[in-house]
């Protein structure tokens, strides 16, 4: 028994086995490309300028009517693009273009190169990475990037510098709320960068804060030490966001406050916010 093939409806490569996607789009965009320059889709022609034979660009053919890129027609008739292979052939021919502009620019290579990339990316990316790369060969426009584990020594030279912070309650997001411990403490936190490590300082505002301060690594959670700086962090337990404009704009880790000398718990847990310029 013939296994049954499942097709969905979608963006382009999405709703054909992939196995099959990419010798299909090749052809769509082929088809597309003639059918814009006014010529005459025929099988034979097409056989010998994409060097298949017969056999195979009739089994292409078949599977395109079916996924509605052609319109059925009789044997050796011309071959017709419906609406949607034609919209579908020209998001492929856009594709290849921006991936090839895309490629020529961020890496430098000769046109024949990235031509022979961007031939073997197209299959693959999705539809948000075309229009990410159409809006920053359009626009310059470029996202905000979040980094894990960055060695802040390899930005700043050895020394002590000041930032603001904040502490939000992790149960709500939108719009964050300050919680109750970030008033124990001074806005301004320290970041102290050495040769080999970088710790942040929270400082309290007053003699007596009784609670434990906690921060959680790949790990688990670990005890803040206390020093005459104020509690100490290091650098690594932060995501920081990176901007085009601004190398660092901030940085997000978790904290946790406790009364006793036990695990924190999730009603214990603090986003700690950092602002870096």
């Amino acid at each position: 028994m013939e296994k049954e093939e499942h097709y969905f409806n979608g963006e382009i490569g999405q709703n054909i086995p992939s196995s099959n996607a990419k010798r299909e789009e090749d052809l769509l965009e082929t088809m597309y490309l003639w059918w814009k320059g006014g010529r005459t889709l025929t099988v034979p022609k097409l056989c010998v300028s994409l060097d298949l034979s017969r056999r195979e660009l009739n089994h292409l053919v078949k599977k395109m009517v079916s996924h509605g890129y052609l319109q059925a027609t009789e044997k050796d008739e011309e071959l017709k693009l419906t609406a949607f292979g034609k919209a579908q052939g020209a998001e492929c021919q856009a594709r290849h273009q921006y991936l090839t502009q895309f490629l020529q620019m961020a890496c430098g290579l000769e046109e024949e190169e990235a031509q022979e990339n961007a031939c073997r990316m197209e299959h693959v990316v999705s539809k948000e990475v075309i229009q990410g790369i159409c809006e920053f060969l359009k626009y310059g426009d470029t996202h905000d990037r979040v980094i894990h584990n960055l060695d802040l020594c390899t930005i700043y030279e050895e020394g002590s510098y000041e930032f603001c912070m904040s502490i939000y309650r992790t149960e709500q997001r939108y719009p964050r709320i300050l919680a109750d411990e970030f008033y124990a403490f001074d806005d301004c936190i320290l970041l102290e960068v050495g040769a080999r490590d970088s710790w942040v300082y929270l400082k309290e505002k007053a003699d007596g804060f009784s609670q434990i301060l906690w921060y959680r690594t790949k790990g688990g959670w670990a005890r803040a030490k206390k020093a005459a700086e104020g509690f100490r962090i290091p650098t690594d337990l932060f995501a920081f966001t990176v901007s085009s404009a601004v190398l660092i704009t901030e940085g997000d880790g978790m904290v946790a406050f406790t009364d006793a000398d036990t695990m924190p718990g999730e009603e214990d847990c603090r986003e700690l916010n950092i602002h870096i310029w």
